[in-house]
């Protein structure tokens, strides 16, 4: 490649939010889709249906493993084994959706290792 030659942007996504799961007292699972962000540049409510671009992660535990997985859950009581095609974390976990070959990705799920974690999810929204 010639020093002329340019990438075209990299992108977090055209919409960036988050959710603070700490006040969910429980270990269950929980869908999560655009509408439940909020904008961090104007406070307005994302819209639902947005693909998700960018997902980051925190958790108060490094100890004990929280989840998320890239689609809905089922049920409050899914799985979490690696056949149950889920994400273990331990403290902090990013991902850039986009770059994924199925990155048509309109609802994650979170499950904290303990209640009383807390626990913030970073993402990034293209329309």
């Amino acid at each position: 490649m010639s020093k002329y030659e340019v990438q075209n942007p990299i992108s977090a996504g055209q919409l960036f939010g988050n959710y603070n799961a700490s006040a969910v007292n429980d270990t269950d699972w929980h869908t999560l889709t655009s509408n439940e962000f909020y904008s961090s540049n104007d406070g307005s409510q994302l819209i639902d249906n947005l693909k998700f671009a960018y997902i980051g992660v925190s958790s108060s535990s490094s100890s004990t493993v929280s989840y998320i997985k890239l689609r809905a859950a089922d049920t409050p009581t899914d799985g979490v084994a690696n056949s149950d095609g889920v994400i273990a974390i331990l403290g902090k976990f990013s991902i850039d959706v986009q770059a994924l070959a199925d990155a048509n990705i309109t609802s994650i799920a979170y499950k904290k290792a303990a209640g009383g974690d807390s626990f913030s999810l970073y993402c990034g929204f293209n329309r």
